[in-house]
């Protein structure tokens, strides 16, 4: 029996997950599988698997990269897959490591997978979560919480009094989201609110919960 290699072992992940969004597509790039697995499926899904789905007109692609930084040779490899494609325009490569401004932090802690309905992750320090929280999983962290992925369930950052910690994921779709002492909870209506492309975060504004871009946080913390 050959030796199994990055991804191989994981017999409930993909190297790529593509998921539709309001603006388009995400496709998703399993950050335990190599380079060559990754282009492997890409090749598969946007030439047979998933052909007739990316066809049509012009369709925006984000490409999230997880827990590792794309070098710009990687990425050039993953555009010339997806260009046999004419209407799948990549807007952007995204990582964990792009997503966290890069100030003096406390010990950070990276979770690799979906936190499960019933699982805690607590942590003194950052968590970041290369997977989604589902509904009845819940992370603590007395400093900030990034998902690359869906968040779902319940996220508390600041968890030990710090009012400015934030909590950034792809796709907000919390049960709950708690900083410091403030609650925000999800509506009571049941309706799938529409999806962004570009990550969101959850802070604190005079005491109350706001939601920003991502892009915004470094300005943000620049001010306090």
């Amino acid at each position: 029996m050959g030796h199994q290699t990055g991804c191989e072992t994981l017999r409930t992940r993909t190297p790529v997950t593509i998921k539709g969004i309001r603006d388009g597509l995400v496709f998703i790039l399993h950050d335990e599988c190599s380079l060559d697995e990754i282009l492997e499926d890409l090749e598969e899904k946007v030439n047979g698997t998933h052909r007739q789905l990316l066809a049509g007109p012009i369709i925006k692609v984000t490409i999230q990269t997880g827990g590792r930084k794309f070098s710009a040779e990687q990425e050039a490899k993953v555009r010339k897959k997806l260009s046999s494609h004419g209407n799948l325009i990549i807007q952007e490569f995204q990582s964990a490591w792009d997503a966290m401004i890069q100030l003096p932090k406390p010990s950070q802690r990276v979770h690799y997978g979906t936190v499960r309905s019933g699982q805690v992750i607590e942590h003194d320090g950052d968590v970041v979560v290369i997977g989604d929280i589902n509904p009845g999983g819940q992370v603590l962290a007395t400093g900030d919480i990034f998902v690359m992925g869906t968040l779902r369930g319940m996220a508390h950052a600041g968890c030990k009094g710090n009012e400015e910690a934030v909590i950034a994921a792809v796709f907000f779709q919390p049960s709950q989201l708690r900083i410091h002492d403030v609650i925000s909870r999800a509506p009571d209506t049941g309706e799938t609110q529409p999806l962004e492309t570009e990550m969101e975060f959850a802070y604190l504004r005079e005491r109350q919960m706001a939601v920003d871009k991502l892009s915004h946080l470094y300005s943000i913390r620049a001010r306090d």
